[in-house]
């Protein structure tokens, strides 16, 4: 197929020509009014880069919180006493009981359940000789944390069933622990006290990818028994995390956890369920919403300087009427309609914030990459918001140069042959 022969109709089109002969008078003014012109794509290369920036940025995150969700192949049903998720608050969590580590035995037996984790948590004090770390936390867990937070071991070794079951003081240091208490030697086999207990370091966990970064690293891990014997709190129930052999058996093992939930709670038939039962996909969607949520809050904040820049459109386009009168005059006498004069300062005007949209893209883009490296984020270009910042970008151009376009094509030829 020749596609130049099919071309060449469309070019000699009147409205085709029109449109490139106004685009080219646009470049000309462009160059003509560099400093002038330069403040205007300036104006709407701001809005755009930030809407682009901030997006973009925004989608990697929201990416990088989905793999932080699902990095396990095996789903994990997390039990809990309220689902904040749903709205339900520090009242409701107030109210409800404890789960229990007879819970916990109970849940081991349903089918298709491959795990359960426990884990209790609080803050406490490290110290190893003159090295005292701050404020650090502890966890009181068993052998699933390891796969339900997908971390490996860098140094030495987890604990045992054994240790677990005859209560042993070992301790496993997150790496900003390890690094904050032993920063010039190997931690393994050295002693710490924690608060006035003293605990045997066995392993360093693995750097772990999260939002948090080096705030999620500042723990530590002991068994669960150590901890209920020297930590707990008073009426500190664990935190429960079962893991399903499968992923099509995710809803059957989440029905079998609510009946066996209810029963053990006594909660009455006629009454809701006084626990929440929280999937990896319900954390996913609540974080989608948020997300969403500030993707339009950035996309109000960004029109504000879009708004601008259209303001400079249309004030730039008003003095290229004024300056250029005469020729206004010249062109309508020799025979052009009130349509071509419309159409030449509204192509000039979306051409310039076209430049600036592309700009911006390009700024904006290059922004989240900055932004993706230094914080860790995956880089996530959303194409649909490429396209809607080069369609917003034309579209301040074609508004805000409706009314100097409107005006220029009103004038009187023979008045505006007199202008000086």
């Amino acid at each position: 197929m020749n596609w130049i022969s099919l071309w060449r109709p469309i070019e000699r089109s009147p409205a085709v020509a029109e449109i490139v002969e106004a685009m080219r008078e646009a470049l000309n003014i462009l160059r003509n009014h560099k400093l002038r012109s330069a403040l205007v794509i300036l104006g709407v290369m701001i809005g755009v880069a930030s809407l682009m920036g901030m997006v973009a940025t925004l989608a990697g995150l929201e990416k990088f919180i989905a793999q932080s969700i699902s990095g396990n192949e095996t789903p994990i049903l997390s039990l809990q006493k309220v689902d904040f998720f749903s709205g339900e608050g520090e009242k409701e969590w107030e109210k409800r009981k404890n789960f229990t580590m007879e819970d916990v035995a109970a849940l081991e037996m349903l089918p298709h359940v491959r795990g359960v984790e426990v884990e209790f948590n609080r803050g406490v004090s490290a110290k190893y000789r003159d090295k005292k770390s701050r404020l650090i936390s502890l966890t009181g867990s068993n052998l699933p944390l390891l796969h339900v937070h997908s971390i490996s071991i860098a140094e030495g070794r987890y604990f045992t069933q054994f240790e677990i079951d005859h209560r042993r003081n070992v301790v496993v240091l997150a790496d900003k622990a390890a690094k904050s208490l032993f920063p010039d030697e190997d931690a393994i086999g050295k002693k710490i006290r924690i608060n006035q207990y003293e605990y045997e370091v066995i392993g360093v966990l693995g750097r772990m990818k999260t939002i948090f970064g080096s705030l999620a690293e500042n723990f530590m891990v002991i068994p669960y028994t150590s901890y209920q014997r020297d930590f707990l709190f008073w009426k500190q129930g664990p935190e429960i995390n079962v893991i399903v052999e499968h992923e099509r058996y995710l809803d059957e093992v989440k029905d079998s956890m609510r009946a066996l939930m209810r029963a053990r709670r006594k909660t009455p038939l006629a009454e809701p369920d006084d626990f929440a039962i929280i999937a990896a996909e319900a954390v996913l969607e609540f974080t989608k919403k948020v997300t969403d949520a500030v993707a339009l809050v950035l996309v109000v904040l960004s029109s504000i300087a879009l708004m601008v820049g259209g303001i400079g459109v249309m004030v730039m386009m008003l003095v290229s009427v004024t300056e250029r009168t005469r020729e206004i005059g010249i062109r309508k006498a020799i025979g052009a309609t009130r349509r071509a004069v419309t159409w030449q300062f509204l192509v000039e005007a979306a051409t310039l914030t076209g430049i600036g949209g592309l700009v911006g893209i390009l700024t904006g883009i290059g922004l989240a990459v900055l932004a993706s490296s230094l914080l860790g984020f995956p880089f996530v270009l959303p194409i649909g918001w490429v396209m809607f910042s080069v369609m917003i970008s034309a579209a301040v151009g074609l508004f805000f140069g409706i009314f100097p376009a409107r005006k220029a094509a009103k004038l009187d030829p023979i008045v505006a042959l007199r202008y000086e």
